[in-house]
Formats: structure tokens, sequence, C-alpha cells
């Protein structure tokens, strides 16, 4: 009787210890904010060339087939455009941007926008587009008095508008989402210029 009598104490004992109170974890506030409604990706289906020139014409243009898909599972995102900006870097980590005559920073440009409107509607139900810039129509967007060095370096940055406003970017994604193989949705590329 009295075992009996001490696992009841120890059971009544520990059960008040147990709370029923939420936890104060941090990893507990942070799956409470967690926003599995929204975000979006813009992912390569062909990326760009890593090496391009000026003149030739195997590799002067930087082509792009990209594809739109939503976070909440839509398969026709809301969205109203994706923007295509570039700007030339002297290495390769873009950090030192190209400079004019005068070593003023030049800095990135919007090239060329792809509205909601010129994206076709593929098998997989996912709207799919594509970029093309050719390299003389960066060099031409850039001040005349640019001062190219070579090798330069091409970064290309896309921006996804969302029809509430909203706009994601490169340094809105983590690496399994930018480099993931199944998401492949940088939103940035670094491209080899020789400026000849």
């Amino acid at each position: 009787m009295k075992n009996i009598f001490k696992l009841c104490l120890g059971v009544c004992l520990l059960s008040g210890l147990v709370s029923c109170e939420d936890s104060e974890a941090l990893i507990d506030e942070v799956v409470e904010n967690v926003d599995t409604e929204r975000g979006a990706i813009v992912r390569t289906i062909e990326a760009p060339i890593e090496f391009a020139t000026i003149s030739n014409e195997d590799n002067n243009v930087l082509d792009l087939t990209i594809e739109v898909q939503q976070g909440d599972g839509s398969f026709i995102p809301d969205f109203t455009e994706v923007r295509a900006y570039v700007a030339l870097f002297q290495d390769q980590d873009v950090t030192e941007p190209l400079v004019d005559g005068a070593g003023n920073d030049i800095g990135e440009i919007l090239y060329t926008s792809l509205a909601e409107a010129d994206f076709t509607i593929e098998s997989n139900g996912l709207p799919r587009g594509s970029i093309s810039i050719p390299t003389q129509g960066i060099v031409d967007a850039l001040p005349a008095d640019a001062v190219y060095t070579t090798p330069s370096f091409i970064a290309l940055r896309l921006e996804l508008e969302m029809a509430d406003g909203t706009i994601w970017t490169n340094t809105d994604v983590g690496a399994t989402i930018s480099g993931g193989i199944y998401f492949n949705s940088p939103f940035f590329y670094r491209i080899i210029l020789i400026p000849n």
C-alpha cells in the first residue's frame, strides 16, 4: 500500500511540474511567424551563358528562360512583371563596379521587363517566359566613357513584382531556394564578359 501511495504521490508531483503553458522557445516563435501563404520564386529553366563577348555571335546574347511559381501553391501566380537589371563589375565577386571616365561608379540599370501577359502557361500549369539581352545592348545602355576591365563581370538580377506590390529578388531567398536542384531560383547570375 505504501508503494501505491508513493507512486500516486510521484505521479501527482510530476504532473504538477509539467506545465500546460505555451512554450517560449525561439523555434516556437519562428514557427508561429512563418507565413506559408506568401512568397514566390522565379525558377531558372535555362540559365544564361557563363562567358560572353560583345562581337562574337556565338556568345553575345544572354538568353534566359524562367518560370514563376507562387508559394501558396497557386498554379497561375498573381504577379505583374519580372524585371531584369544589369550592372558591370571589375571583379568576379561583384563588389567593385565599373567606373566612368571620371571615376564614378556605374550603378545597376533596369534593362528590360517581362509583363505577366508575356508569359505562356506550360504543360505543368505554370507561366514561363524568356528574356534575351544582347551584350551590345548592355554596352549601349552604359555611359559612353565606361572604363572596361578585361575581363568584366555582368551581374544580371531579376525582380518579381506581385500584384499586391510585393517585390521578391535575390536578397529574399536562402541557399535552398537559390541554389537547390528543385527550386533553382537564384534571381541573380554572374557572367564573364570579354569586352572586345
